[in-house]
């Protein structure tokens, strides 16, 4: 370990039981402000956010600063690793006009392209992109068999995201953030891929300058959880919208809020 590593581990260490979290670069890959530590109900958590960085632990507060340096030191195994480029499936293909599942169902929601299908288990594919690569996908089944609703490919990716706004809106699923991102362009949408958020979300969600919640109405539990993890770790303020649905479904009251907000 460098001294420099070796200085941020001291600052890290001081900082949290001083001021009770914690913010700045990573010691292990060096992601510029990634790395948090914050003390939660008697519990030291730190994480590095940045994206193939797997640095992240949790112990009790009373720890002395050498013992939190000493677990934070990373083992060989916790190394930065490149996330590996999905391998396409055979039975993923290009959508063209004789996949007339594939093409309703793009139409129903108004999306333009950028679309695998998996013709074997009759899903619309949304590729997720890492540095330019396809690290996973998320496929929506639009046929009469019995599959799940929603697969993931390779469950590398911990979020989906389109757009390049500085402001972020977190929505209900995949077809939301790009319904979200067609009708504003100016921002950026999330599909957190899952039921519960986690030090990736967070990280990427640190990026922006504001953070929407824009969930269904029914899952007003859901938001407050979500509103209180991100702003406790991100230190952002985030804005909760009350919908009156799903923002896929394009109603005119919602998208004038998010207008509203955006403006």
């Amino acid at each position: 370990m460098t001294m420099s590593n070796w200085q941020k581990h001291r600052a890290f260490a001081s900082d949290v039981t001083t001021n009770g979290n914690w913010r700045g670069d990573c010691p292990f890959c060096g992601g510029k402000n990634t790395f948090s530590a914050t003390i939660d109900i008697g519990t030291l958590k730190w994480n590095c956010y940045k994206l193939g960085c797997d640095v992240g632990g949790m112990h009790d507060t009373d720890m002395t600063a050498a013992e939190i340096m000493r677990h934070m030191r990373p083992a060989p195994e916790e190394q930065k690793k490149e996330i590996e480029t999905m391998e396409i499936p055979a039975q993923m293909v290009i959508p063209t006009p004789q996949h007339t599942k594939h093409n309703r169902f793009l139409r129903r929601w108004g999306i333009v392209g950028g679309t695998y299908y998996d013709v074997q288990q009759e899903r619309v594919v949304f590729p997720i992109y890492h540095k330019g690569r396809i690290i996973d996908a998320v496929g929506r089944a639009v046929g009469e068999k019995k599959h799940p609703k929603w697969y993931r490919y390779t469950g590398k990716a911990h979020y989906y995201t389109i757009g390049t706004g500085s402001v972020i809106v977190v929505v209900e699923d995949v077809i939301s953030a790009i319904v979200a991102s067609q009708e504003f362009p100016q921002l950026t949408a999330m599909a957190i891929l899952g039921t519960t958020m986690n030090p990736k979300h967070f990280a990427k969600l640190g990026e922006y300058d504001k953070i929407i919640i824009a969930l269904d109405p029914d899952a007003v539990g859901k938001t407050i959880e979500y509103r209180r993890e991100i702003e406790l770790w991100t230190g952002v303020k985030v804005t909760a919208m009350n919908l009156s649905d799903d923002i896929k479904y394009r109603m005119q009251e919602d998208l004038d809020k998010l207008k509203e907000l955006l403006s």
